[in-house]
């Protein structure tokens, strides 16, 4: 199989996901930015009965506080990007690079058959995936996008 080929075939089940940080809406910002924290992770999903109604990532972190000068008391909803573009986990994995690619996403929430949050895959995910399972091709890209070589290496 070919990458192009994963892309349009693997299903998001292929990837090996860690669960989410997840927080209920109407949870402190102080006690959301511990839980990513201490998850090491680069977003989190805030639910409500079960469904993924908001997330919160480093960015929003970067563009939204400024550290020191926000009331860490205030709930995390104010902060988050309300109704994010989500996927189910039947979507292919050129799905997931589509819907990143054309929103600028590094998240994307994850929902099961029912709407409840099923998990978050990261465009880091994606590498990884293929770096795993292509692991020639992913060594023998060159180091931009766009360049080749004047000449061929070797003796």
């Amino acid at each position: 199989m070919t990458i192009e080929e994963a892309l349009r075939r693997e299903s998001l089940r292929a990837l090996r996901l860690e669960p989410p940080v997840t927080v209920p809406s109407g949870t402190p910002l102080g006690q959301g930015l511990r839980a990513m924290r201490e998850a090491g992770g680069a977003a989190l999903l805030v639910l409500h009965e079960g469904r993924t109604i908001g997330i919160f990532t480093e960015r929003d972190v970067l563009n939204k506080l400024f550290p020191g000068c926000v009331d860490e008391t205030l709930p995390i909803d104010r902060f988050m990007t309300p109704d994010p573009a989500g996927l189910t986990l039947d979507a292919t994995l050129g799905e997931a690079v589509r819907l990143m690619t054309e929103h600028g996403y590094r998240n994307v929430p994850l929902k099961d058959g029912d709407g409840k949050s099923a998990g978050l895959v990261s465009a880091r995910d994606v590498v990884q995936y293929v770096a795993e399972h292509f692991p020639t091709e992913v060594a023998n890209l060159p180091p931009g996008l766009k360049q080749s070589f004047a000449t061929k290496e070797g003796a």
